[in-house]
């Protein structure tokens, strides 16, 4: 069985890290530039940050006051070099070795022990059929911070976990972490899904800027072959789970990959903060996870008689106690 997880900035958040775009917009604006194009840009970020939640969205947007090739890179660069320099701060200062970062992998391989009982037990009786074959984990982060490598010790090398799963029966094996998007120090990848999300149409037919702003043509162009084995991964995975991700529009690559996953063998996870359901109505949860549902599979391209199929494989936890980890003494 081959078990996927998807992480998104909502992993860092849950450790208590400051790696939201609106803590790096404090930082980000508060430093004055000489460049009039840098200044501009800033003040617009300051006095529109509603307009600026999300960055790789609104800068796709912004593009439209951008004359240049020579502008645009000026303003990218900017953008793109201060916010390794903001994450690198943060990661530096944060104390990874508080954490017993091998109480991870539990998460990892069983995300059915954080759902509600009936969910559990239809996933646990579909991972009973490969109860007698290897099972292998990979995790896709889409963050540039190296957060999971520094939890869970990851030297590179595939590392059989069974011994922290407390697992006998068939070997359990860590096989990798892949950056999709790469690292604060290397091969960042910043921007949008596709030229519908670039406003400027002069820049559509730019491959200077489609290279740097649309994210699979970034990695494409960047011949690292990462994201071959991304999409190869997510092809051939039996149960995928998405963590501290908003499933945004921005890498709507992904969700589509997944959807097409979703009309084979595979299960879906989707894990996400939500509204707090009152503890007297526990039912009332069964809209935000049919919103949810909804949501995501309104991403892919499935058709809505597939949506309707694949809905059944789809499982939600909101508000699920995710990567609870023990504090070292």
């Amino acid at each position: 069985m081959n078990i996927v997880f998807l992480i998104g900035n909502g992993f860092d958040l849950h450790l208590g890290m400051k790696t939201r775009y609106s803590d790096f917009y404090d930082y980000y604006v508060s430093k004055k530039s000489s460049s009039q194009l840098i200044q501009k840009l800033k003040n617009e970020i300051d006095g529109n940050l509603e307009n600026w939640s999300d960055l790789e969205l609104a800068l796709g947007k912004y593009t439209e006051d951008l004359n240049s090739t020579e502008e645009f890179n000026e303003v990218f660069d900017d953008i793109e070099d201060n916010l390794a320099d903001y994450l690198d701060s943060v990661e530096n200062k944060f104390d990874f070795n508080q954490f017993d970062g091998t109480e991870l992998y539990k998460y990892f391989v069983f995300p059915e022990d954080a759902l509600p009982s009936a969910d559990k037990n239809k996933i646990l009786k579909f991972k009973n059929i490969y109860n007698n074959s290897q099972w292998n984990l990979n995790l896709i982060t889409f963050n540039y911070t190296q957060t999971l490598e520094k939890l869970t010790k990851y030297t590179g090398k595939p590392l059989q976990i069974n011994e922290f799963i407390n697992r006998k029966n068939h070997p359990v094996v860590f096989n990798k972490i892949e950056h999709i998007h790469g690292y604060i120090h290397e091969r960042m990848v910043l921007g949008v899904n596709d030229v519908s999300q670039i406003s400027n149409n002069d820049f559509h037919k730019n491959q200077d800027i489609i290279e740097t702003l649309i994210k699979d043509e970034c990695n494409q162009a960047q011949k690292h072959t990462k994201d071959i084995w991304c999409k190869h991964i997510i092809s051939n995975a039996n149960l995928i789970c998405i963590f501290g991700s908003s499933i945004g529009d921005t890498d709507n690559l992904w969700w589509q990959l997944i959807g097409e996953q979703l009309k084979r063998d595979c299960i879906l996870i989707i894990f996400e903060r939500g509204e707090v359901i009152p503890p007297r109505r526990p039912q009332r949860g069964k809209i935000a996870e049919r919103n949810k549902k909804k949501y995501f599979l309104g991403k892919t391209n499935l058709s809505e008689e597939e949506k309707e199929i694949a809905a059944n494989n789809v499982f939600i936890g909101i508000n699920a106690e995710m990567f609870m980890l023990t504090l070292k003494i």
